[in-house]
């Protein structure tokens, strides 16, 4: 879901970072796995792991991604001053919507 997501928004992430760095955005691929290993092992520990259903793991999920999403973003745009905030409420949205739909997934594939 993410590299979909990443993909349909592509340009306009690469021209916020190219501005806010000065450069083009160069992905670092093995914090970015690393990354994607703490979401995994976050979502299952706190959302799926503890709920009594796919619909419980969902509304937990649903918050910790908001939670996760919000602390970046809003991070992002208290310290830099070229960070949008119509790109940190997009991103933070998206983030709860991701969470939501794995974690419930996650729940339900597992029950």
């Amino acid at each position: 879901m993410d590299a979909v997501w990443l993909t349909s928004t592509a340009a306009a992430s690469r021209q916020m970072i190219a501005t806010l760095q000065g450069k083009p955005m160069q992905i670092r691929w093995i914090a970015a796995a690393a990354v994607y290993a703490l979401m995994v092992g976050a979502a299952w520990f706190f959302a799926v792991e503890p709920s009594t259903s796919w619909k419980d793991a969902a509304s937990r999920g649903a918050l910790l991604g908001l939670v996760m999403y919000g602390l970046y973003d809003l991070t992002n745009y208290a310290t830099l001053t070229a960070y949008p905030l119509w790109f940190a409420l997009q991103d933070m949205a998206w983030g709860t919507f991701l969470f939501a739909v794995a974690s419930g997934a996650a729940a339900a594939l597992t029950a």
